[in-house]
């Protein structure tokens, strides 16, 4: 029997757990077709400085992001011996092949993120989780080559994904992490390119082209979707981590027009990296219904460093608010490590200046603050692309489930990350 998929695993029994190889590979069958949505989470907007229900109820996204799921990082994921998913993805199908190589990621996607996950960010009293997808999540046959990327999408992954996460009472917000060939040239877009001159993703024709098509037609598949709280255009825009510059938020421009030209009137949101100084007013570009993301690492992992944390957060905050950019404000990503003060200081503070936020992240490899649970804690050893075999490979993939191999992460009080998450949640028991 094969591995289900996202919104069927968690309560499942072992026996689903497994699968049939046929040829080195899982068999995935097509999914059964399903009735129409219900859809129970209504349609947001950006009314000035607020998120809005459509009956006007003003509603603030707080909740955490879902980061390795839709694109590796070797320190948080369970992977090494290649530098980025696509060169994963390469690895696998020289060895595997194309169909196996899908298969693989599959069966990955669907023991990182179970029903049992959702269920867990509900109970920490959430409302919204962050998504990060590359293109080839959706338009694989791109890994082998651009020339072959565009033909046509396989939207699934995020199907389920937002589907699920609304039986949750959860919002998603879908953020594209990785734009065709790197917007920033690192691992976390899905491509690693060394040397910053050659991200040339803002000047190549046909890099712009295919990331503008598929958010057309990411637009079109979720137009009338109220489950989506969102549409963040650019992770980290910047080359290389830099700062953001005209021709980012040129290209961005042609990405938020596109949607408005399938007639999506879904939030747009715009990144800065990383001030409020790197992105121009909305004006400027006549955007409207839009959020402005920042994302924020104060580096302050060790404990004696509160204040220096703190008062990192409260300049960057500050920052941004006194240029009045009129729109809703988010913290997209960000961390208080391991350090439990730290975390009650961020929250409190985002709260208190009535920020949305979404912290990094969910789940990650390793005993760490960085991660709400963590995995690959009781001694198991990542997947070495190159060298295991193909059922060695997928059956440590069962072990990426939250059930089988994580924990939450726990300070040395014996509060979890959780537990202090759902104080500041939105539906926590002292959220505002």
């Amino acid at each position: 029997m094969k591995r289900k998929g996202i919104s069927q695993l968690a309560f499942a029994s072992v026996a689903l757990l497994l699968f049939s190889v046929s040829g080195g590979c899982a068999l995935r069958e097509a999914p059964p077709e399903e009735p129409p949505v219900e859809h129970v989470l209504p349609a947001l907007r950006a009314e000035g400085e607020k998120i809005v229900t459509e009956e006007g109820d003003e509603i603030v996204l707080r909740g955490v992001n879902a980061g390795g799921l839709g694109v590796t990082e070797n320190w948080m994921c369970g992977f090494t011996g290649a530098r980025d998913f696509l060169g994963i993805s390469k690895i696998f199908i020289e060895r595997f092949g194309y169909e196996p190589t899908q298969d693989l990621w599959y069966n990955y996607r669907g023991s990182w993120w179970t029903e049992e996950d959702f269920a867990n960010c509900a109970a920490m009293g959430i409302n919204v989780i962050r998504l990060p997808f590359t293109y080839m999540n959706v338009d694989f046959a791109a890994v082998t080559g651009l020339q072959n990327a565009g033909m046509g999408y396989d939207f699934a992954f995020l199907d389920e994904f937002v589907n699920t996460a609304e039986e949750y009472g959860l919002y998603t917000v879908l953020d594209l992490h990785g734009a065709y060939g790197s917007q920033n040239g690192q691992d976390h877009s899905g491509e690693v390119i060394d040397d910053v001159a050659d991200v040339d993703f803002y000047s190549d024709e046909q890099k712009l082209s295919l990331t503008e098509k598929l958010w057309r037609a990411i637009a079109k598949h979720f137009k009338d979707n109220p489950a989506v709280a969102g549409y963040d255009l650019l992770n980290e825009p910047g080359e290389k981590a830099g700062t953001t510059s005209k021709p980012h938020f040129d290209a961005m421009d042609r990405f938020y027009r596109a949607i408005r030209a399938e007639g999506d009137e879904h939030i747009v949101i715009f990144e800065s990296c990383w001030t409020g100084a790197d992105i121009p007013a909305p004006s400027v570009y006549g955007w409207e219904n839009c959020m402005y993301s920042f994302h924020h690492y104060t580096n302050c992992s060790d404990p004696g460093r509160e204040e220096e944390h703190f008062t990192s957060f409260l300049a960057r905050l500050s920052e941004v608010e006194q240029r009045k950019f009129g729109v809703p404000l988010q913290m997209g990503e960000f961390t208080a490590y391991g350090i439990e003060k730290q975390w009650e200081d961020t929250l409190g503070l985002l709260n208190s200046r009535g920020w949305n936020w979404v912290s990094w992240t969910y789940k990650v490899w390793g005993n760490m603050g960085w991660g709400v649970y963590n995995i690959g804690v009781f001694g198991e050893q990542k997947v070495n692309v190159n060298t295991e075999s193909f059922e060695e490979i997928d059956e440590k993939l069962l072990q990426l489930r939250t059930a089988t191999d994580g924990r939450p992460f726990v300070f040395p009080s014996g509060n979890t990350l959780a537990s202090v998450i759902r104080k500041y949640a939105p539906k926590g028991a002292e959220g505002v």
